[in-house]
C-alpha cells in the first residue's frame, strides 16, 4: 500500500528540472533589440528637444537684450525689493512712452530717471522711474498693467495717453483694447514676457543696431518719413491753426466720441487712488485738431470728477514739441531723442512735486 502510494505522489525529475533556453528565463534577441531601439528614439527626442529649446530661448533672450526689455517685460533693469525711503514712479503708454524707434536709455522715462538724479540735492533714496510703456497700447490696457505690475509696489502712476485712442477717421466706432502682455498665455501664468512668437516681424526689421556715431537707431528715408506723415494725417486728421470745434458736455462726462477714453482713463485714475499711489496724467504734444478736443474733453471730467484730491494732477504737453520738426520727431509722432528729453524736462519739476507735497 505504501509504495503504491508513492509512485502515485513522486514526481519525475524532468517536471522539477528548467529546461535549458526557456524564455522566462532568457529573453529573445529581438525583444532586447526592440527595447534598444526605443531608448535611443526617446534619447533622441529629449536632445532635440532641449537643443530646440535652447535655440528658441537664446533668440528670445537676444531679442529682450537688443530692444531693451527684462523678461518681466518693462524697459530696463528688473528692479529687486524696494529700499527704504525709495520712490518709485510707473510710466504707462503707448510706443511714444515706451520710445519706439530709440535705443534704451533714450525714451523719456529712461531720460527723466537721469534728470530727476540731477534734482536731488541729497545723497537720500533715488527716485526709479519704471517704464511700463508698450507700443499700440491705450487707455484701456492702463488697469491690466496697473494690476500686473502691483508688485513693484510703485508710489505714483503716469499716464502718458491720447495718440492710441484718437481711433480711425474712417472708423470712428472702433475703440483700442490692445493688451500686448496678455497676448502671452506664459506672461499671465508666470510673469515672463517672452518676444518670440509675439513681437512682429515688420518691428524687427525697422530697429538697427546702434551705430557709434549715432545714438538713434531708427533712421528712416525722407520719402518713407513723408509716406508715414501722410498716413498719420488720413488717420487722426490735421493740425490746424484754427484748432477744433469744442463739444460741451455735461459735468463729469466726455462728449460720446471721447467716452471710451474717458471712462478707461478714470478707471485707471480710481484703482490707482484706492491702493494710495498719486497720478499725473499727461497730455502727449498735438497731433491733430480731434487730439485736441480729445484733452480737452479729458481735462474737464478728470477737473469735475478729482476736483480737490492732490493725489491727481493733469499736465498738458501738447505745446511742448513741435511734431513737424524732424529734428525733434522723426515721423510726425514718434519722438527723437531731442524731443524725448524735452518731454522729460517738462515733466521732471510735476513729478518731484506729485511725490513730495
Amino acid at each position: 500500500m505504501w509504495h503504491r502510494l508513492q509512485s502515485v505522489i513522486r514526481l519525475p525529475m524532468t517536471a522539477l528540472t528548467p529546461k535549458v533556453g526557456a524564455t522566462h528565463l532568457s529573453p529573445q534577441p529581438q525583444v532586447i533589440n526592440k527595447s534598444k531601439r526605443t531608448i535611443h528614439k526617446l534619447l533622441a527626442a529629449s536632445v532635440s528637444t532641449v537643443i530646440c529649446l535652447s535655440i528658441v530661448g537664446g533668440m528670445d533672450f537676444y531679442l529682450h537684450h537688443r530692444h531693451g526689455i527684462n523678461l518681466r517685460g518693462y524697459r530696463g533693469s528688473i528692479l529687486g525689493r524696494k529700499q527704504p525711503g525709495e520712490k518709485r514712479v510707473a510710466v504707462l503708454g503707448g510706443s511714444t512712452a515706451w520710445g519706439y524707434g530709440l535705443a534704451a536709455g533714450q525714451d523719456f522715462p529712461a531720460q527723466l530717471q537721469t534728470l530727476l538724479a540731477k534734482e536731488q540735492t541729497t545723497a537720500g533714496p533715488a527716485i526709479k522711474i519704471v517704464n511700463l510703456g508698450f507700443n499700440n497700447e491705450g487707455s484701456y490696457s492702463f488697469t491690466y498693467t496697473l494690476n500686473d505690475y502691483n508688485y513693484l509696489d510703485y508710489d505714483a502712476v503716469l499716464l502718458y495717453s491720447g495718440y492710441n485712442d484718437l481711433g480711425e477717421l474712417s472708423n470712428p466706432g472702433r475703440h483700442n483694447v490692445q493688451v500686448f502682455r496678455h497676448r502671452s498665455p506664459v506672461f499671465n501664468w508666470t510673469g515672463y514676457l517672452p518676444l518670440l512668437p509675439t513681437m512682429t516681424v515688420d518691428k524687427w526689421e525697422r530697429w538697427r543696431q546702434p551705430r557709434p556715431d549715432q545714438q538713434v537707431v531708427f533712421d528712416p528715408a525722407g520719402s518713407k518719413r513723408a509716406e508715414t506723415a501722410s498716413e498719420l494725417e488720413k488717420r487722426v486728421g490735421q493740425l490746424t491753426a484754427a484748432g477744433p470745434q469744442i463739444t460741451a458736455a455735461p459735468a463729469g462726462q466726455c462728449p460720446a466720441e471721447w467716452q471710451f477714453y474717458c471712462d478707461h482713463i478714470y478707471e485707471a485714475v480710481d484703482m490707482a487712488l484706492k491702493r494710495d499711489r498719486r497720478v499725473l496724467i499727461v497730455g502727449e504734444p498735438y497731433i491733430s485738431d480731434r487730439h485736441i478736443a480729445q484733452q480737452a474733453a479729458l481735462e474737464d471730467m478728470l477737473r469735475s470728477r478729482f476736483s480737490g484730491q492732490p493725489g491727481v494732477r493733469y499736465l498738458n504737453l501738447g505745446r511742448t514739441v513741435d511734431l513737424r520738426d524732424k529734428s525733434l520727431c522723426w515721423d510726425g509722432m514718434h519722438l527723437t531723442e531731442e524731443g524725448n528729453r524735452r518731454v522729460a524736462a517738462a515733466l521732471t519739476q510735476p513729478i518731484l512735486d506729485l511725490l513730495h507735497h
